[in-house]
């Protein structure tokens, strides 16, 4: 494995006869650290979130790194990621490291955690490979820097963008001279944001107008910084933003002119957008080059001899050319790949591999850091300066509830999300007083936080893991509504999360003596491949062994929940929402059909069967009333939320092209057509020797297409449950609203 990074030009180099740029800072100094060569490096992951599997998968092929603990405070996540990469330790502190010989720790706990976990680990001199952004000013940065230095520690940090195989390539032309001088350049940085979409606006990137920046900006700015180097001055203007909730702004939209050492830039930055791009164009002296990284493809154009109309027929042949053999490469790379004949490939992964390796590999050598902390100072200085005309203003958080439990109080797990927040609301029109279990008590839903602030809600904390806690926080409620039901992407993970998850806070709920135990489930656990009605039962689909994780998960929890309440009497309730829309929901639903770009949906069949759509406030008026309702026609049962709304996915998709205006698509595709493609997939993957192959399931797959009625008597009958049915009113409610929030988001109006 290549652990060599891009190569760093003294202002000296020359190559041929033109002059080679400066493209880094000069070299920083050797660490003396590296541990014996016969011992293998010592590694922990502080932080067991998205990123640490990718950390994982690169480590585990370095035949030099030893992954030896997981640190997270949730003690289950760790464990659970241990477990998964055969790590032997898993821990809920750095305190518990000392013993164990570290010698790095990869630090990827949340950014505002940074600066005091990396004081932490070097204090017990541990070294630090940081991910970014390494921490929230330059000041910070050089700060422990200085601090690393006095120890003799390495402190390294992950810009992983500065080693994707498109800008690698780049640097090597610029650093050979093949455009001359670099003059300008361009970075257009325009990407989808999944957490604006599904509306998790308690997300660190959100709590500050200036966060996203520096969540996301050290990607394009590491490559710029490596480019133009230190920032010299600069201009922001902020071209557009969006009010997630009263009092709580998004930049979308920046545009940054800027002068470097080196050079000059212009840089667009935009989050949630709807289109991809992301470039990076270096103009220089004679020629110009352009990395495209979302393709992972690299284009040039030079100056020629000849004269204008054929040197602009060998620009745009030449351009051509260079497109078609880096789109074959990528094409390939992904086919060798999948079949097992190779390594992962794609840009993003690539770019981890190397950052990560080049890192160790420097460390063993007694070589400089790839990009230590000094360099990732720089790096912020672009941060600050652009952000300097945003406002600073962190917001407040509310204080964590010591009152005790009211009369009649309703706890909502989950009262902060899509669905949670209507239900705390529905709940409190109706007087009752409610408590919330929260992680975080900033950005929250402006009806919890106005709730909190006049005390008609309690915010308190708490694990669910923990059952005598949960017992106690219980201890007084009336009913409770468990929405937080947690997920996972294999079966290990949804049994642990999910399925023993709920039957424990459903143990501490009968334990504190909760009269309501309302569990949030799912349509999907039923068998929906068959035209009929669908009336309420307890029944889950009888062959869901056959059917995807998700799917089992929920057969698998309701079971596990219906038993306590034989076995114990627990006052369970199962409740089953359809296919659920409405404000805050991703426009692209999977319920409409497998949306293999951001418009264009492939139906789950034809498109034309009417689908089990619920506006999400009418989910919530439902739930509300389960946990008020008082007898007991509902202890026991499940009840499914399903509105009966004329409409099916060819015609949402179809309005929603109206409402938009964007080019989006409904493609329908028959059930067998798709199973033959799915086959198609597992037999390439089967011949490349892919482990754990499972045969696509066709009842799967049929059971997506939601084709029955739902009858929902129960709803209708106990609970006097009346959904919005009206086509228009629906459509305006639920799929027009993607077109006004487009309209409002205009800058200028």
């Amino acid at each position: 494995m290549n652990f060599d990074c891009a190569p760093a030009l003294g202002a000296s180099d020359t190559v041929s006869s033109n002059p080679a740029p400066v493209l880094a800072p000069s070299p920083p100094k050797k660490v003396c650290f590296p541990p014996k060569r016969a011992e293998l490096t010592r590694v922990a992951l502080i932080g067991a979130g998205f990123i640490a599997d990718f950390h994982l998968e690169v480590l585990s092929k370095l035949p030099d790194v030893e992954v030896i603990a997981i640190v997270d405070p949730a003690l289950s996540r760790a464990q659970g990621l241990a477990d998964k990469w055969g790590v032997n330790s898993a821990l809920q502190s750095i305190a518990e490291l000392g013993s164990l010989g570290i010698h790095v720790a990869h630090l990827l706990a949340p950014p505002h955690l940074h600066e005091p976990l990396c004081r932490e680990l070097l204090e017990l001199g541990i070294g630090v490979f940081a991910e970014k952004p390494f921490v929230l000013c330059a000041e910070e940065a050089r700060s422990l820097a200085a601090l690393a230095a006095q120890k003799g520690l390495p402190l390294g940090i992950n810009h992983n963008h500065v080693f994707q195989p498109a800008f690698t390539r780049l640097v090597e032309q610029v650093a050979a001279g093949d455009i001359g001088v670099v003059e300008h350049v361009q970075v257009t940085w325009s990407v989808p944001l999944m957490q604006l979409d599904a509306e998790q606006y308690s997300h660190w990137m959100f709590r500050s107008p200036r966060n996203i920046l520096y969540e996301q900006g050290p990607h394009p700015l590491s490559q710029l910084h490596r480019l133009i180097g230190q920032v010299q001055e600069c201009h922001t203007q902020i071209l557009s933003s969006r009010e997630l909730l009263p009092g709580q702004t998004f930049l979308d939209r920046w545009a940054v002119s800027a002068r470097g050492e080196r050079g000059t830039a212009q840089i667009y930055l935009a989050w949630g957008q709807g289109f991809t791009r992301n470039t990076i164009t270096v103009i220089g002296s004679d020629g110009m080059l352009e990395a495209d990284f979302t393709h992972d493809n690299l284009s040039s154009e030079r100056k020629s001899p000849w004269l204008e109309f054929w040197n602009s027929f060998l620009a745009g042949w030449k351009r051509g050319g260079m497109l078609r053999k880096d789109a074959t490469r990528v094409l390939k790379n992904w086919m060798s790949s999948t079949l097992g004949l190779a390594e992962r490939q794609d840009a993003f992964y690539a770019g981890m591999r190397e950052s990560i390796a080049a890192f160790h590999g420097a460390l063993r050598a007694g070589q400089p850091l790839p990009v230590d902390a000094n360099q990732a100072a720089e790096v912020l200085d672009w941060c600050d300066t652009i952000a300097r005309e945003v406002s600073k203003d962190e917001g407040q958080s509310l204080p964590l509830s010591d009152k005790p439990v009211r009369p009649g109080e309703v706890f909502v797990l989950g009262g902060t999300g899509f669905i949670g927040k209507r239900v705390v609301r529905d709940l409190l029109a109706a007087g009752k007083p409610v408590t919330c279990l929260v992680r975080r008590t900033h950005s929250l839903p402006e009806i919890v936080e106005s709730a909190a602030r006049d005390g008609r809600v309690r915010l308190v904390r708490g694990s669910l893991e923990d059952a005598s806690q949960m017992a106690e926080l219980f201890r007084g409620c009336s009913a409770v509504v468990h929405l937080a039901t947690g997920g996972g992407d294999t079966w290990e993970e949804v049994e642990r999360t999910m399925v023993q998850g709920s039957v424990k806070v459903a143990e501490a709920a009968h334990q504190a003596g909760v009269e309501r135990f309302i569990y949030v489930s799912s349509i999907a656990c039923l068998y929906t491949g068959e035209l009929g009605m669908l009336r309420d039962s307890i029944q889950a689909d009888p062959l869901i062994d056959e059917r995807a994780v998700y799917s089992r998960g929920k057969a698998a929890t309701e079971k596990a929940l219906l038993k306590l309440h034989r076995d114990t009497g627990a006052p369970i309730i199962i409740s089953r929402p359809g296919v659920v829309v409405g404000e805050g929901t991703p426009m692209q639903h999977s319920g409409y059909g497998l949306w293999a770009r951001d418009n264009h949906c492939v139906g789950w069949g034809l498109g034309e069967n009417q689908l089990p759509l619920v506006w999400v406030e009418d989910v919530a008026s439902a739930l509300a009333a389960a946990a008020l309702h008082e007898g007991p026609e509902l202890i026991g049962q499940a009840f499914n939320l399903c509105a009966r709304v004329p409409l099916n996915a060819r015609q949402v998709v179809a309005e929603l092209r109206k409402a938009t205006g964007r080019d989006l698509h409904f493609h329908p595709r028959s059930l067998a057509k798709s199973q033959a493609m799915e086959i198609g997939k597992w037999m390439v993957k089967l011949a490349g020797g892919r482990q754990g192959l499972v045969f696509p399931s066709y009842r799967d797959l049929k059971s997506r297409g939601l084709f029955p009625e739902f009858s929902c008597n129960l709803a209708r009958e106990v609970l006097g449950w009346k959904p919005l049915e009206e086509a228009e009113e629906f459509l305006d409610r639920t799929v027009r609203i993607y077109g006004h929030a487009q309209v409002e988001e205009q800058p200028g109006e």
